[in-house]
């Protein structure tokens, strides 16, 4: 359970911050703020998001080792 939540994290993180860009730039379309100042989101998105990756239990590591 611990390993599917981890790479769940890890896989949202691209979806998320495009999510966010998308959004920044249908701001700055609609005219209520311009994308040079609202760029900063992004940072704090992916900030947030590795947090939570943090915040989650790691795998553990697959035995690698020969015989």
């Amino acid at each position: 359970m611990n390993n599917s939540l981890s790479a769940l994290a890890r896989a949202l993180r691209g979806p998320v911050m495009m999510a966010t860009l998308g959004g920044l730039f249908a701001i700055d379309q609609g005219g209520g703020f311009s994308f040079s100042s609202t760029w900063p989101v992004l940072i704090i998105v992916f900030g947030l998001m590795k947090l939570a990756e943090a915040g989650l239990p790691k795998a553990p590591a697959a035995n690698q080792g020969g015989m």
